[in-house]
């Protein structure tokens, strides 16, 4: 029984260190797999996506918290595409992030040139730093000129805390449950012996 328990608390500190060391852009894919949520479906435009939004952590932690079409306060932020349509991957696709309300095609905060994403992931950072809503528009070629095919709208602000995209357990959060939990095991079967001996 000791060997199992010792077992799972080395586990679990490879883990915790693991996710400490790895890069952002890893530890982002790592969170995003445990948020996939329906709320996140976008299958309003010319092509299937699911997009998230994470909140940029303060320090060397992984993101933990994503949202879909709404940020509770503005900040820096991870935004993922998925191209759940495995025909899109192989268009090319031009990105831009607008703050709408200025102007006719929005105040622009990104824009990335159009190209095939063939993994089917779309990920960047922004910085949104005014309350109101924004649009992250995907546009392809159509007669020469790029046209938005797909529009995901994100409104920031209003509050609304972390558990707007559903109150899911990503694999961020379960890495870190198991981590304190094989720590705490870890300890306790050192503590058992002890307690015996005395």
């Amino acid at each position: 029984m000791d060997k199992t328990v010792e077992w799972v608390a080395r586990l679990a500190c490879a883990t915790l260190i693991a996710m400490t060391a790895l890069p952002t852009h890893a530890q982002l894919m790592l969170a995003h797999e445990g948020h996939h949520s329906g709320d996140c479906a976008i299958k309003t435009g010319a092509f299937p996506v699911a997009f998230s939004a994470y909140e940029k952590p303060k320090g060397q932690l992984p993101p933990t918290h994503a949202f879909c079409d709404h940020v509770p306060e503005p900040g820096e932020l991870h935004l993922t595409v998925d191209l759940t349509d495995p025909d899109s991957r192989e268009i090319p696709i031009a990105v831009r992030l607008v703050m709408e309300g200025h102007g006719e095609g929005g105040h622009e905060i990104v824009s990335l040139p159009a190209k095939a994403y063939p993994s089917g992931s779309i990920t960047f950072g922004a910085n949104l730093e005014d309350l109101g809503q924004y649009a992250l528009l995907l546009e392809t070629e159509k007669d020469g000129k790029m046209t938005t095919a797909v529009r995901i709208p994100i409104h920031v602000g209003g509050g609304g805390g972390h558990g707007s995209h559903g109150g899911g357990i990503g694999a961020t959060e379960i890495a870190l449950l198991v981590g304190v939990a094989g720590i705490g095991a870890f300890l306790w079967s050192r503590r058992r012996p002890s307690a015996k001996a005395s």
